[in-house]
């Protein structure tokens, strides 16, 4: 443990140096608990994301505290408690979930919160959310730190996008998996028509990087049905559920709205009934346009099950490798044909991937039912 005793009439108190000591010094603190995800499609709980919480003096919000850390130059040390204590609460993380953790993207390089991140090897099922209250300073050092973090299994989110330094810049620079929109910007996006077409311009842009968009700060019904309405696939807010530990479920009655917000959205108008099982291979080297053995219709997965390519065969009957154009479930038929289409004139028949939120290969959708149910969705 290390942090700068504050110089005589700096601005933050001893009393803080003195609480955040105590933090650092002991074990018990901060407590962690968890705030349900919820994957709007199948009314079900897709992850959690891990808060702090401290007991004690001074009685302030979590945010308060990690800012004074900051302040006090153990804001690395005070991470990596939290990042400790997480991967320690992912042994218990129930099936098909994925555990969120913040991160200040000037932290993720730090030695300390790296050697924190990689302690128990593997990152599978971790997501490490980049908070941007405070700007990172060496953007070559943050690429290093998340390439890390990828290589070992892990995902990135960028939280409260559209807000903070960097904005949509730090979107097409980090390319993370996850993108979280603000409740600044879903407060009220029933009855404001800006909000809404926010929200439709930042999920346009998910689904164009290949990530998932998520909607925090959820409050009201209405607010929940315009984004359903909106095709927002995951979201969070006291409305579904308040953070509480260890795993909080959905009470049966957000279960029946979810199951309610899904009958009025035609099974048509997404293509997770496109959805097909396909054979799996991994190669040495997975270089798009390259002839290969496999047969064709097969994908190309890495050591986690997450795609990088699809054989096709080309018009002489030979197997080749195309890049993968992953999607989610919850995603449109006309969308997606439009971004089909949108690939050089060789990848365009090629079948798309679908991946849950975990980035996994799901199966295959095929070129010729995808364009059928979007001809369909379009007559309507």
């Amino acid at each position: 443990m290390s942090f700068t005793t504050p110089a005589p009439g700096a601005d933050a108190p001893m009393d803080w140096h003195r609480a955040l000591a105590a933090v650092l010094a002991g074990t018990d603190q901060p407590a962690l608990v968890t705030q349900p995800i919820v994957d709007v499609a199948h009314a079900r709980v897709a992850g959690f994301e891990v808060l702090s919480r401290f007991s004690g003096g001074p009685e302030e919000p979590p945010d308060v505290w990690f800012a004074q850390a900051e302040r006090l130059g153990c804001a690395a040390e005070l991470t990596a408690r939290v990042i400790n204590k997480a991967l320690a609460l992912r042994r218990t993380l129930p099936p098909n979930t994925f555990l969120t953790v913040n991160v200040e993207p000037h932290l993720v390089s730090h030695p300390a919160v790296r050697d924190a991140l990689h302690a128990e090897g593997g990152l599978q099922r971790l997501v490490v959310e980049l908070t941007e209250h405070v700007q990172a300073t060496d953007e070559r050092k943050l690429r290093t730190a998340l390439d890390e973090i990828r290589a070992a299994g892990g995902l990135i989110a960028v939280d409260d996008a559209g807000t903070g330094y960097a904005g949509l810049g730090q979107l097409l620079a980090v390319r993370p998996d996850i993108v979280k929109l603000d409740r600044e910007f879903i407060a009220g996006v029933d009855t404001d028509p800006t909000r809404r077409a926010l929200v439709q311009l930042i999920g346009d842009l998910a689904a164009r990087m290949d990530c998932w968009l998520l909607a925090e700060g959820v409050e009201t019904v209405p607010e929940l049905q315009t984004l359903a309405s909106l095709e927002v696939p995951l979201v969070q807010g006291w409305l579904l559920a308040h953070p509480a530990a260890p795993w909080p479920a959905l009470d049966s009655g957000v279960v029946d709205l979810l199951h309610g917000l899904a009958q009025r959205v035609k099974l048509g108008e997404y293509v997770a009934h496109l959805v097909r099982d396909c054979p799996r291979a991994q190669l040495p080297s997975a270089t798009p346009g390259v002839i290969c053995d496999e047969a064709p219709g097969t994908a190309i997965v890495d050591d986690l099950g997450r795609p990088l390519g699809v054989v096709v065969g080309d018009s002489l009957g030979t197997a080749r490798l195309v890049p993968t154009l992953t999607v989610a479930p919850s995603s449109t038929p006309v969308d997606l044909i439009r971004r089909a289409m949108a690939r050089p004139v060789w990848q365009r028949g090629a079948p798309l991937a679908c991946t849950d939120v975990s980035g996994r290969l799901i199966g295959l959708i095929d070129i010729a039912e995808l364009s059928e149910a979007a001809i369909t969705v379009l007559q309507r």
